[in-house]
């Protein structure tokens, strides 16, 4: 009996013991994990704790070793914010401790911490078209993966950056400078900028014929309607024996006199009743083109020049400064395009008796390279960029200091281009076109010198395409640059720049030198023509605050000589100059905008380089002038003005 209560306690324990052995709960344990093993300085990772077999789910402590600090701290999360700085590559290590009941469990994790990225290419070679271009983009810290983006701006033509690699490759289409801002984003997130690249592509190209220039003087400047045939002489730069002028677009039998000459013969049937003919000259490809358009009056002269409001004029637009005129659908009618000061450009479609039609406002964005400031869109210049046939647009911007192209369609709309033009001396104030390689291409000069403080005249060079590379440095310094105004003043077949009484004679390769006893006048606006009929270009200046206009009658060898009579008093601060045969009597005329008393001054030519006030004049306009455009508006046969002022462009015709 004994022995059974023994056997039996025996068995009751190893029971127990059994039990006790088989419910015993499995060790605690802690272990942490991070959202990135990698980060860069200034950014943050999330670190996680996982506790198995707490049945108290206590929670866990954390505690850093190293650098940067800890945040959003819960009993399983916390979130590591890095150091801002350091030197070179840092770690930090994450703790994690169990609390009750077993503080002796610890798990960490270890962060590496690279310097932020950054992007260390500040510039990046040239290239030429037509050959292979590869050039990668260097970076210093951060974390892989690295991704590249173009964030403003464009690549040349031909051009892509791989987005894994940082490699700009491709062969460039065509020639011209594409400014542009490099975008890099690495794997923690952050970002780093270099928005100041850019890449010049020389064309290539052959050069080719010239583009000419035709100057604004015509032999004879205007013919009445219904008289008999007639020769009609024509100046300016680059003509060939091959060149042409154009009558209303059609080509006459042209007889080439020099590179300065040409003469064709007008038929009767041409000029037989009243309208107004836009001349041209053009020269055949390779390169060549047609140049700028000078109007011919078909009407009888007369004593007096009488201007009246068109209809439906004054026309609402926007902020509108400078005004230009241009036959953009190839209608044979002069529509007007304007700068918005802080916007773009807006145009006003000829309807040809007066009135338009208003085209959509087209916004010129902001170049990568200044993009900070406000636009001052102040001028604009018209000319065929890109050699389509189809007249585009240069700006001047003397906010950002660029001069935005807008390439034509041919119906009166624009398009942007991919490149955008520097124009590299300041604050752009005007722009001059022509081709002053000779290379068939149209080139700028653009003046930096807003509201006639002297500046600098930067050239840029044509690619043909409607792109720009900059030009060679000229000594041109301070040369009052706010109007520039372009021709040949020394008569050596070269494109030169005058600039209120500077003149930079042309070397015919993108530089130009300061002619003799030349320097700038601080003008408010200049015009060319041959004033006194001896074959040289003549000069006419608007000084702002002088209420004058000086007539400066060249010598043909770069210099001038005021004319008798010279200065003519105007109204008080003139700003603004057009010239034209606007009483249709073979002489060419002035009207000055006068911004103070808001009138205009009509100044009958004579034909030697003196003027006489017309009977008209001043003419009040009841508004404050800014800029003018000459065109026959109403295809009355007599020129008209186009004026802007502030939100209104005014329209000015006269009568048959």
């Amino acid at each position: 009996m004994g022995k059974l209560r023994l056997a039996g306690a025996l068995a009751g324990f190893l029971a127990i013991a059994f039990a006790c052995s088989c419910s015993s709960s499995p060790p605690i344990s802690v272990q942490v994990s991070a959202s990135a093993t990698q980060t860069d300085q200034g950014q943050s990772v999330s670190v996680t704790a996982t506790v198995t077999n707490d049945s108290l789910a206590s929670g866990v402590s954390w505690s850093l070793s190293g650098p940067g600090s800890l945040s959003r701290q819960s009993s399983f999360s916390v979130t590591y914010v890095a150091p801002t700085s350091g030197t070179g590559v840092q770690s930090a290590t994450i703790n994690a401790t169990l609390g009750a009941p077993d503080n002796t469990k610890t798990a960490s994790v270890t962060i590496t911490i690279n310097p932020a990225p950054s992007i260390t290419t500040t510039s990046l070679p040239g290239g030429s078209a037509g050959t292979a271009y590869s050039q990668t983009v260097i970076e210093s810290g951060g974390t892989p993966p690295f991704m590249w983006s173009i964030g403003y701006g464009a690549l040349p033509n031909g051009l892509t950056l791989g987005a894994g690699t940082g490699t700009i490759s491709g062969t460039p289409a065509e020639g011209g400078t594409w400014y542009f801002q490099i975008r890099l984003t690495d794997g923690a997130g952050a970002t780093a900028f270099q928005p100041f690249l850019s890449i010049e592509i020389q064309p290539d190209t052959a050069a080719g014929n010239p583009v000419p220039f035709l100057n604004q003087t015509l032999v004879p400047s205007a013919v009445s309607p219904g008289g008999p045939q007639f020769t009609l002489s024509v100046s300016g730069t680059g003509f060939l024996p091959v060149s042409t002028i154009d009558f209303n677009g059609t080509a006459l039998a042209t007889t080439f006199v020099n590179d300065k000459e040409l003469t064709a013969v007008v038929s009767a049937a041409d000029i037989a009743a009243a309208s107004t003919a836009s001349i041209a000259v053009v020269n055949p490809s390779p390169g060549g083109g047609k140049s700028n358009a000078v109007y011919f009056p078909i009407s009888s002269p007369q004593a007096d020049v009488t201007f009246s409001s068109a209809k439906g004029s004054p026309i609402s637009v926007l902020n509108a400064t400078y005004v230009a005129v241009g036959d953009f659908r190839g209608q044979g009618k002069p529509d007007l395009v304007f700068a918005i000061n802080d916007y773009g450009v807006g145009t006003l479609l000829a309807n040809g008796d007066g009135t338009f039609a208003a085209g959509s406002p087209l916004v010129v964005p902001r170049p990568p390279w200044n993009t900070f400031v406000d636009a001052e869109l102040v001028f604009v210049a018209v000319g065929d960029f890109n050699n389509s046939g189809k007249l585009g647009l240069a700006l001047a911007n003397g906010g950002d200091e660029s001069a935005p192209i807008l390439l034509g369609n041919g119906d009166g709309t624009f398009t942007i281009p991919t490149s955008f033009v520097s124009s590299g001396g300041g604050e752009a104030s005007a722009v001059a076109v022509g081709d002053f390689l000779g290379t068939g291409n149209l080139d700028l000069a653009v003046g930096n010198g807003l509201g006639g403080i002297p500046g600098t005249i930067d050239i840029v060079l044509g690619c043909g395409d409607g792109a720009f590379n900059q030009g060679p440095v000229s000594a041109n310094a301070d040369v009052a640059a706010y109007m520039p105004v372009i021709g040949d003043f020394n008569g050596d077949g070269k494109l030169d720049i005058a600039t209120g009484g500077a003149v930079l004679l042309g070397n015919g390769d993108g530089t130009f030198s300061l002619a003799p006893n030349s320097s700038g006048s601080g003008a408010m606006a200049i015009v060319a023509a041959d004033f006194n009929g001896d074959g040289k270009l003549d000069l006419a200046v608007a000084g702002y605050y002088g209420g004058s206009v000086t007539i400066l009658l060249g010598n043909g060898d770069g210099t001038f000589s005021p004319a008798s009579g010279s200065p003519i008093a105007v109204g008080k601060n003139p700003v603004a100059l057009a010239l034209g045969d606007f009483n249709s009597d073979a002489k060419i005329d002035l009207v000055v905008a006068n911004q103070t008393d808001n009138t205009l001054s009509i100044l009958l030519g004579n034909g030697d380089g003196t003027f006489t006030p017309a009977a008209s004049s001043p003419l009040a306009l009841g508004t404050v002038p800014f800029s003018m455009a000459v065109g026959d508006f109403n295809s009355s046969g007599r020129l008209g003005l186009a004026i802007t002022s502030g939100d209104q462009v005014f329209v000015l015709v006269q009568q048959p």
